[in-house]
C-alpha cells in the first residue's frame, strides 16, 4: 500500500511539473498551431499539455481532436499512434510503422512460388533471378519487407496460396487494440457520427462525385449511400475493429485494405470510402443492382436477403436498415438535414473545412485494382505488348492498367474484342 501511494504521489508531482511548463494562453496555443506543419503534428508534439491547450482550441479544432480520440482515456502510445495514422497519408509509410498489419505476408512469403518470384523481379527490373533466401534477406536488410507499395504482387500471391488464416487475423486485432487503444466491437455514438461526417465532408464529396457519375445517380444519392454504410459499419468510430479483423470507418477486411487495389491505411476515411465505392462500381459494371451490391459488401453474397425468409439474419438486418434509411431520407437534399436525421445534430459549418489538417489526395482510380486487358484479334495490334500468364502462355495486352481504363477500352471496342484478367494471374 505504501509503495502504491508513493507511485501515485510521484505521478501527481510529475503531472503538476508538466502542467507548469504548459501555457494557459489562448494566443500562445493558437500561434503554436499556426506555426506547426499541420494540426496533427501539433497534437503529436503536445501530448503532455492536453489539459492546457484543449480549452483554447476553436470549435473546429475540438471536433477534430474529439473525433480522432473517441472514445477517450487513451494511453500515451494510443494517443500518439492515432495521430500518426492521421498524419501518414502515404499508405506505405503507415504499414512500415505498423508492420503487424502485414503479418500475413511476412508469415507466408515462402508460399510464393519460384516462378512468381522471378516474375516479380522481372517486373521490378532485375537483370537476373535471385533465390528467395537471398532476395528476402536483402529486403529485410533494407527494411523493405513492409514496403507494401513495392511488394504488392507478392502479398497477393502469398494470400492466393495460403487462403484465410484466423490466427493471424486475431494477432492483428490484438496488436491493433493495444497500439491504438481500440475496444473491439465499439462503434461510435450519434455525437461521434455527426462530428465525423462534418469533419470529413470534403472526402465524402470527392468520392460521392465520382461514384455518382459512374453509377449514373444524383450526387446526393451517392453521398447518402456512403454515409449510411459508414453509419451502419462504425457510427464514425475511425478506429473501430471487429473480432473478425475488420478495421476502420467502413470496416475494411484484409481483402479490402491489403489486396483489393493498392494496399491502404485501413483507418484512412478517404481510402476507406474509395475502396467501398470501387466495389459498388464493379458490381454495377457486371450488371448487379445497387441493393445487391450493398448486401454483397456486408456478406460476400450478391443474392442474400432478397426475400423475407432471411429477415432475422444479422446481414439482412443490416441490409433492411440500409433500405429503410434510404427510403426515409429520400426527400432530404442537404447534408445538414441528413446529419440531423441520423444523429439529431449537425456540425456542418465553414470553419471546419479550414482546419490545417493533412488530407489524403488520392481518388477512386488510385485505389482501383490493377488488371490486364486481353487484346483479341487485331484490336489495337499496333500498341500491343507481349504479356505472359503465370502458367507461361503469352497474350497481347497493353500492360498492367487500372480497371477503369480497361472499362473505357471495352466501351470503345467492345467486350468481345477486349477481355480482362486480374494481375494476380499474370507475370508481366
Amino acid at each position: 500500500m505504501k509503495k502504491q501511494l508513493s507511485i501515485i504521489v510521484a505521478v501527481v508531482m510529475l503531472t503538476q511539473y508538466l502542467s507548469a511548463k504548459c501555457s494557459s494562453s489562448k494566443e500562445f496555443w493558437q500561434s503554436s498551431i499556426e506555426q506547426s506543419s499541420s494540426i496533427e503534428q501539433f497534437f503529436l508534439e503536445n501530448y503532455s499539455c492536453q489539459q492546457n491547450f484543449y480549452p483554447k482550441l476553436t470549435s473546429s479544432q475540438k471536433i477534430y481532436f474529439d473525433t480522432v480520440l473517441y472514445p477517450k482515456s487513451l494511453t500515451k502510445e494510443a494517443y500518439l499512434n492515432r495521430w500518426y495514422s492521421m498524419l501518414l497519408v502515404n499508405d506505405s509509410d503507415f504499414f512500415r510503422k505498423f508492420s503487424f498489419f502485414n503479418n500475413y505476408f511476412t508469415t507466408h512469403k515462402d508460399k510464393v512460388k519460384r516462378e512468381e518470384l522471378e516474375c516479380f523481379q522481372k517486373q521490378k527490373g532485375f537483370t537476373h533471378p535471385i533465390a528467395s533466401e537471398e532476395f528476402y534477406f536483402e529486403l529485410r536488410k533494407r527494411d523493405m519487407l513492409n514496403d507494401v507499395g513495392y511488394l504488392y504482387p507478392l502479398i497477393r500471391w502469398a494470400y492466393v496460396h495460403n487462403g484465410i488464416d484466423m490466427d493471424l487475423s486475431r494477432e492483428r486485432v490484438e496488436k491493433a487494440e493495444e497500439a491504438f487503444g481500440i475496444k473491439r466491437g465499439k462503434v461510435g455514438d450519434k455525437e461521434q457520427f455527426a462530428r465525423f461526417i462534418a469533419l470529413f465532408s470534403e472526402e465524402y464529396d470527392d468520392i460521392a462525385s465520382t461514384l455518382s457519375s459512374k453509377l449514373n445517380i444524383p450526387q446526393i444519392e451517392a453521398y447518402k449511400l456512403l454515409v449510411i454504410i459508414t453509419y451502419l459499419e462504425s457510427r464514425g468510430n475511425i478506429f473501430a475493429v471487429s473480432s473478425t479483423g475488420a478495421f476502420g470507418p467502413t470496416q475494411l477486411t484484409l481483402h479490402y485494405y491489403m489486396m483489393y487495389g493498392v494496399p491502404s491505411n485501413p483507418f484512412s476515411p478517404k481510402a476507406s470510402l474509395a475502396k467501398l465505392a470501387n466495389k459498388f462500381i464493379h458490381y454495377n459494371r457486371i450488371g448487379k443492382t445497387l441493393d445487391s451490391s450493398v448486401i454483397a459488401y456486408k456478406s460476400g453474397s450478391l443474392s442474400k436477403c432478397q426475400n423475407r425468409r432471411n429477415i432475422n439474419d444479422v446481414d439482412c438486418r443490416y441490409y433492411n436498415n440500409y433500405k429503410r434509411y434510404m427510403r426515409e431520407m429520400s426527400s432530404l437534399t442537404k447534408k445538414n438535414e441528413i446529419s440531423r436525421y441520423l444523429t439529431g445534430k449537425s456540425y456542418f459549418f465553414p470553419e471546419i473545412g479550414e482546419l490545417h489538417r493533412i488530407k489524403n489526395e488520392h481518388g477512386l482510380k488510385y485505389y482501383e485494382p490493377y488488371q490486364y486487358a486481353v487484346l483479341k484479334g487485331n484490336t489495337l495490334r499496333d500498341k500491343a505488348k507481349r504479356s505472359k500468364f503465370l502458367g507461361g502462355r503469352e497474350f497481347n495486352s497493353l500492360g498492367k492498367m487500372k480497371r477503369s481504363d480497361i472499362y473505357d477500352l471495352q466501351d470503345k471496342f467492345g467486350a468481345n474484342s477486349i477481355g480482362v484478367i486480374s494481375d494476380k494471374k499474370v507475370c508481366y
